[in-house]
């Protein structure tokens, strides 16, 4: 009698790590390389990659640089500014914005307000809890990262956040709006209002002159129309121009005409 042997093989999984050499998969029809989410896991261990689906175009991928520490990797390895990702926040939740994200000690975020520059190198976070309406974002003339609201909100270390605020104050550097709906930010919601050209014209008003001259504008009276304090004049004819004055504890002298000066005494009483 022939007897037939049925063999059952239980399938085994590959281990693409040490059961694989010189991986192609440019031919599959798709690929996903790395994990994907609204929200980042709260543990990671570097060189971990994760895909958050609620932030902006060109912030949503995020790379583990330190146990538990995700980072956004946008411009990584090149100074920030050159990227357009200073101080950009991303949507890290529903509720949370992260904003700096690529800033850091060897690629600062840097801003210059008149002779003064500030350095921003690390990240900080904005976390809503109620009201709809719009957060402005914006430095301050002292190199605060602040963000004003009519919300209810909270900011980390490195953010001031600023109440009654309905528009970019004049005297600031706008950056982002970002809109928000019963204590939550909507996605997708940012606005970009950050500028690297920029100009500021400066008009001179009555009685005023303006110059401009290798970017620098210079402003200063018009002694035409206001007299100016000139040191106490040697004689009657010494140099002036009509409308300049000076004053002593004797005298106070005016000019009357080029190079022509007349004189009142002072008296107490």
């Amino acid at each position: 009698m022939l007897v037939q042997a049925a063999w059952c093989q239980t399938p085994t999984a590959v281990d693409l790590k040490t059961q694989t050499k010189d991986v192609d998969f440019s031919g599959a029809l798709s690929t996903k390389p790395v994990q994907t989410g609204a929200a980042l896991p709260m543990n990671c261990s570097v060189g971990a990659m994760f895909y958050l689906t609620i932030a902006s175009a060109g912030s949503n991928l995020y790379a583990c640089t330190a146990a538990d520490t995700w980072t956004v990797e946008t411009g990584a390895g090149a100074q920030a500014v050159s990227q357009l990702s200073d101080l950009k926040p991303s949507e890290t939740s529903s509720t949370t914005l992260t904003m700096g994200a690529t800033c850091s000690p060897v690629t600062p975020c840097n801003v210059r307000f008149g002779g003064t520059t500030y350095a921003f190198t690390a990240s900080t976070s904005v976390t809503i809890s109620g009201g709809t309406g719009t957060a402005f974002i914006y430095l301050d003339p002292s190199g605060n990262l602040t963000v004003g609201h009519n919300l209810t909100l909270s900011c980390t270390a490195g953010c001031l956040a600023v109440s009654g605020i309905t528009a970019f104050p004049s005297n600031s550097i706008p950056l982002f709006t970002w809109a928000a709906t019963n204590g939550a930010w909507n996605t997708n919601g940012g606005t970009d209002w950050r500028s690297f050209q920029s100009v500021t014209d400066l008009a001179a008003g009555s009685g005023l002159l303006s110059a401009t001259a290798n970017g620098v504008t210079t402003v200063s009276v018009d002694p035409t129309q206001i007299g100016l304090w000139t040191a106490v004049p040697a004689s009657s004819s010494s140099t002036c121009t009509k409308g300049e004055w000076s004053v002593d504890t004797s005298y106070y002298y005016v000019c009357v005409a080029a190079n022509t000066w007349l004189r009142a005494a002072l008296s107490t009483w």
